[in-house]
């Protein structure tokens, strides 16, 4: 689990493998993957961007950007529903120093 600020892109990196579980996939787009975000287990609209590494075949990367605190999760699934990727995300309103304001305070 991570610990992430509210409204702040988080990026994360995962590999994808094959069915024999060694082979990485290569040139996957997001039409291929599933990706299903929850926020305090109830499933969340966020825009999720998934895109291969270039020089890096079979690496992937993710990037959302939470937009309120709770407990997140991203799942990414392959190949008929084979989940390849999950991560916690522990998102905290951040921390303003120096001001009587609240987070998110414009």
């Amino acid at each position: 689990m991570r610990r992430v600020n509210a409204r702040q892109q988080v990026i994360d990196h995962f590999p994808v493998y094959g069915t024999d579980g060694f082979t990485k996939v290569q040139s996957l787009t997001a039409s291929d993957l599933t990706v299903t975000v929850y926020r305090d287990g109830q499933v969340a609209a966020a825009q999720v961007a998934v895109s291969e590494i270039a020089g890096s075949p079979g690496e992937y990367r993710l990037s959302f950007t939470p937009d309120e605190a709770g407990l997140w999760e991203v799942e990414v699934a392959y190949a008929a529903g084979r989940q390849v990727y999950s991560e916690q995300y522990d998102v905290a309103e951040p921390v303003v120093t120096g001001s009587s304001r609240p987070p998110g305070w414009v």
